[in-house]
């Protein structure tokens, strides 16, 4: 009889949990899309609703109705967001972050995690508004976009600030996105880094990275609440000009076990690629789409699965019917250019672009210091720390590289040789160029002294600048930072009959855009 009442008592409690599971997981939001007139943030009686606006509980995307109202599935971890459309401004915070998303997590982010993430929320309103402001939005625009901020602390934070943010006051950008590290482990730096960010004048988005997990989650589901309830969704998309941009998770999180110290992957998962489905179903295919991700889908410098995407092909099968594509990625600390093919699991009509973008710290702000304190902070690819500039117009874009605390227009670096050299080594050395956002479609040549300019050869090597620069500075680079593969080198013979004296080398890179760059060095021949 005990184990009768027992077992009753036990399908009690199991109906109630799986009731309130239900009651959950059954659950959806509703609201409107609305043109906020005087920019109060409430709808008042007089402002229109936005009808066909993009919303999406990051899975299924659903569009408002004609009076801009919506209705959406939510669970007990949901982050509802729009997706802005051209046209539009969403409003942003006092430290320029958009706001076009509301967080539905009831029960809030696990307590015990060092970092706070997301506090309980509570019941969902009866509606959620979404303002949006109406906006002149050229086809011309520019964007900026940094690579791996990556701070570990407020020292590194006043890096970046002195070396790229204060060169960038009162610049023409519609806006910045930073492609994930956005801390460096240490998430306490979010708020300070984000009101450094702050000071550009623009709306940021940014987007996670490895560095950006909640390292006592167990799996990936849990290991971004900090990063969430500082910036939102880990993916979502927006609409700005004729470019329809869509931010991705590239990075999947496991846990430490007994057994196995925490590690991560380049990874999207089921779940986020169902959303891109839906979301691009209302993309037109003659726009340009902009994917930006952490880890990139492919790379040169490992075949590892913590620096290329595993499911990359599942995403492609997803996009390869499109001509404008572009992705930009960054977690490399180099910068690399790739037009994938067949032989990456590519079967679209044309190449696939892909960007691996300059880190802004670089090699993690390492190396010697300059004038104003700074870190030469040379990346391993022997390029300088820095950030691009892209410019858009229509379904086109064309990016310039722009080196921290440089001129603008330094783009080349001359490697080889560098100095005083003797006569028996000519045999031995070629003219190494490192053009630091070259790619394959970049044109290279390279001429010595008063003789006929020549072709140079694209190849895959290391930056024998940065061997140089550790070697000299051993006590000023953690030892786990050395040169690495990178396939923005071009290299070309020294005449074997150089004679002795002073020489001059000039490069000169024209890139895939039609943009010109030289660089120029004077090396001398010992008798």
């Amino acid at each position: 009889m005990k184990n009768f009442y027992l077992s009753k008592a036990l399908l009690f409690v199991s109906l109630f949990y799986l009731i309130l599971t239900f009651s959950f997981a059954g659950e959806t939001a509703t609201g409107i899309v609305f043109e906020d007139k005087n920019q109060n943030l409430k709808k008042d009686f007089d402002e229109k609703r936005i009808a066909k606006v993009m919303v999406s509980n990051q899975h299924e995307v659903v569009l408002t109705d004609e009076s801009g109202q919506f209705s959406i599935p939510v669970d007990e971890s949901s982050v509802i967001f729009i997706t802005k459309p051209a046209g539009y401004n969403v409003p942003l915070n006092n430290h320029n972050q958009p706001q076009f998303y509301f967080i539905h997590q009831p029960k809030g982010s696990p307590s015990e995690y060092k970092y706070p993430g997301v506090s309980p929320t509570g019941a969902l309103p009866e509606s959620i508004e979404f303002p949006l402001f109406k906006s002149e939005e050229p086809a011309k625009f520019e964007a900026l976009i940094f690579g791996d901020p990556q701070p570990h602390n407020q020292e590194r934070i006043n890096y970046l600030r002195d070396d790229i943010l204060a060169d960038l006051l009162g610049t023409d950008a519609a806006f910045s996105l930073s492609l994930g590290d956005i801390a460096g482990d240490n998430l306490a730096v979010y708020d300070p880094l984000i009101r450094t960010m702050a000071a550009l004048g623009i709306p940021n988005y940014y987007l996670p990275g490895n560095h950006d997990t909640n390292n006592e989650s167990a799996g990936d589901e849990m290991s971004l609440e900090t990063y969430k309830s500082k910036f939102g969704p880990s993916y979502y998309s927006f609409d700005y000009g004729q470019t329809h941009f869509v931010i991705m998770d590239s990075v999947e999180w496991h846990g430490a076990t007994k057994d196995k110290k925490a590690w991560y992957r380049g990874m999207f998962g089921k779940r986020q690629l169902e959303w891109l489905t839906n979301d691009l179903q209302y993309v037109p295919k003659d726009k340009l789409v902009v994917f930006a991700m952490h880890i990139a889908p492919y790379t040169i410098i490992s075949n590892s699965a913590s620096d290329n995407i595993i499911d990359r092909e599942a995403m492609f099968r997803i996009i390869e019917d499109r001509e404008h594509l572009l992705i930009l990625t960054g977690h490399n600390h180099t910068s690399e250019h790739h037009f994938l093919g067949e032989a990456e699991g590519w079967k679209g009509k044309k190449p696939l672009h892909i960007i691996i973008c300059t880190a802004m710290c670089g090699s993690w702000y390492s190396g010697p210091k300059d004038e104003r304190g700074i870190p030469a902070a040379t990346q391993q690819d022997g390029a300088p720390n820095g950030y691009y500039v892209f410019r858009f117009d229509g379904n086109q874009c064309s990016e310039k590289f722009i080196p921290a605390g440089l001129d603008p227009d330094f783009q080349i670096r001359i490697e080889s040789p560098v100095g005083t050299i003797k006569a028996e080594q000519i045999k031995d050395l070629q003219v190494v160029a490192n053009i630091f956002d070259g790619s394959a479609r970049s044109t290279v040549t390279c001429q010595i002294d008063t003789l006929a300019p020549s072709s140079m050869n694209q190849q895959v090597m290391k930056s024998p600048f940065f061997d140089r620069l550790i070697k000299e500075n051993k006590d000023k680079f953690r030892s786990w930072i050395q040169p690495c593969p990178s396939n923005h080198f071009w290299t070309s013979p020294l005449p074997a009959d150089l004679k002795p004296g002073l020489h001059t080398i000039v490069v000169k890179t024209t890139d895939q855009f039609g943009n010109t760059f030289s660089g120029k060095a004077i090396f001398e021949i010992e008798p």
